[in-house]
């Protein structure tokens, strides 16, 4: 299991789950891309497709991250940064993060489920 830590980010008032330095974009991925168990569950979905072998590969493009799903590793990375790239722009920002698929998918439904109490215990306080 990668090492993570869901934490309440005052200053910017939304949850955040901290991980390792090198799965950056894997933070932010899931940060931004999935807010909601119709989000999560279409990419586990994709993760099945692939990993029952119907599917070698399953692209998928979201507002600013897009993910490359393999078998065995997930590609995650930034779509304007790839495509500044392609145009011969370099950013500085960081492209990509790579992670081993299964466990991808383990912090998708560790996320979602964060996310999800986090927002039932912020409305019981309403």
């Amino acid at each position: 299991m990668i090492p993570y830590e869901i934490v309440f980010d005052d200053k910017a008032d939304k949850l955040r789950i901290r991980l390792p330095d090198h799965l950056l974009l894997v933070e932010e991925f899931l940060e931004i891309e999935i807010l909601s168990d119709l989000a999560k569950d279409v990419i586990l979905d994709r993760i099945q497709r692939v990993v029952s072998g119907k599917e070698e590969v399953s692209d998928g493009t979201g507002n600013l991250y897009s993910s490359e799903i393999r078998k065995d590793d997930t590609r995650i990375y930034n779509s304007y940064v790839e495509a500044q790239l392609e145009a011969g722009i370099d950013t500085g920002e960081e492209l990509e993060s790579f992670i081993e698929t299964k466990h991808f998918a383990e912090l998708l439904t560790i996320w979602m489920d964060a996310l999800n109490e986090h927002r039932k215990n912020r409305n019981s306080k309403k």
